[in-house]
């Protein structure tokens, strides 16, 4: 298959201007604060359907002549491939015939079917979809359009470096999260061709790190350690194609936990009043995550964040918020022996409420936990500020002779 180029990324930019605007740029006062420097978020999750593969999928489709889109276009995706897809297919009056695992966010399949689309859910895994996705190519015929190893899809993904080189003058680093790799192929293909003094760093999953490790072990790696909240990404293999590019132009990939994933989502909402899936924000992980001898090195500089999706179910997102609060110290939770005595829980919330920390929820055991008749256990769910906050309560039961334990 062939490569992709910096001329193809700039046709691919007038190709799809007519269809795709711009994405906007914000400048985020609250991480310049934090990192020390300029800092830029680039908005892909709120492009049309939601993330940036509309570019990929609207520049390899308007290259394809129409007869051969008369049996329909087939593609397997977690989810925004599958819009990009549909919402072009619907452009083009073409019939879409969509595979995808059957964990895939509802709201990513419903709105897939609201564009007009096909959708056929089946397997458990990206990698399982795509197998019957192509299965049926074969026997039904159509376009197997592939999210990520593609040149026409690559080179769609890469228009997005060419738009921060234009709105970001200053511009010294650009982070964003891998999957299968067709974005920060194209957007390192493309920023390096221009600029080859912009660090470009690429984010993955620890529960997905088939990049990551292929990136260390100069080799193509299948791997894969668990779920994941950032959907968008879990991808067990890059392809060769996006391999090749990114292990020639992107300068570093790091991996961040589910943890750190969950806590950038809900970073995105309070500092930056955002909404982003998981794959959305792990760029945001990352960025945070960098040591500071990097952020130094791109000092009077600036650095933008991709933010490459923001389909993400409620449902999912209610059970993200908890575990956001919990890595970033805002939400902790106690289980603390005490003498099953009139006044004591009033003398343990009275320490508790010195402090400044917010109760939230008490549970009061008389059954389990105790360790003796005369005693209770009580498990309280405490609001803080921050891990050296949650310290402080600690400190505080301590110095009042509470016996106590912190729970995950």
């Amino acid at each position: 298959m062939a490569g992709v180029t910096l001329l193809q990324i700039e046709q691919a930019l007038t190709r799809i201007r007519p269809y795709v605007a711009c994405s906007a740029v914000k400048s985020s006062v609250s991480l310049q604060k934090r990192l020390g420097m300029e800092t830029f978020l680039k908005l892909e999750n709120l492009n049309l359907a939601g993330s940036f593969k509309i570019r990929g999928a609207i520049n390899a489709l308007l290259q394809v002549p129409p007869e051969q889109l008369q049996r329909g276009v087939v593609a397997a995706s977690a989810g925004n491939h599958a819009q990009g897809v549909a919402y072009t297919c619907r452009l083009l009056g073409v019939k879409a015939t969509i595979f995808m695992p059957l964990r895939s966010p509802l709201v990513k399949a419903a709105a897939t079917r609201e564009l007009g689309a096909e959708v056929r859910l089946i397997g458990m895994s990206y990698d399982e979809a795509f197998q019957a996705a192509v299965d049926f190519q074969k026997t039904d015929g159509g376009l197997l359009l592939h999210g990520f190893h593609d040149p026409r899809v690559i080179s769609g993904q890469g228009t997005i470096g060419l738009e921060l080189l234009d709105q970001i003058p200053n511009l010294g680093m650009v982070i964003g999260s891998i999957g299968g790799g067709g974005m920060m192929a194209g957007v390192a293909m493309a920023i390096k061709a221009r600029r080859p003094d912009i660090t470009l760093i690429g984010v993955q999953s620890v529960a997905f790190p088939a990049m990551h490790r292929s990136f260390r072990e100069h080799r193509l790696v299948s791997c894969a350690s668990g779920s994941t909240i950032a959907d968008g990404i879990a991808i067990k293999e890059p392809s060769a194609l996006t391999f090749s590019i990114i292990e020639q132009y992107v300068d570093d990939i790091i991996l961040v936990t589910e943890e750190e994933i969950a806590s950038a989502v809900m970073n995105l909402m309070e500092w930056e009043h955002m909404l982003a899936e998981g794959a959305g924000a792990a760029s945001l992980a990352g960025l945070l995550k960098l040591p500071p001898e990097i952020l130094t090195k791109h000092s009077g500089q600036a650095v933008a964040c991709i933010i490459s999706g923001g389909n993400i179910d409620v449902n999912l997102l209610k059970r993200i918020i908890p575990s956001g609060l919990k890595y970033s110290g805002r939400l902790f939770r106690l289980a603390i022996r005490i003498q099953d005595r009139p006044g004591r829980l009033a003398e343990l919330l009275n320490t508790i409420s010195s402090t400044g920390a917010n109760l939230q929820d008490v549970h009061h055991n008389r059954l389990f936990g105790a360790v003796s008749y005369e005693d209770v256990e009580v498990q309280l769910d405490l609001e803080t500020i921050d891990q050296a906050h949650q310290e402080q309560v600690m400190d505080a039961l301590s110095k009042e002779r509470f016996k106590f334990a912190k729970l995950d």
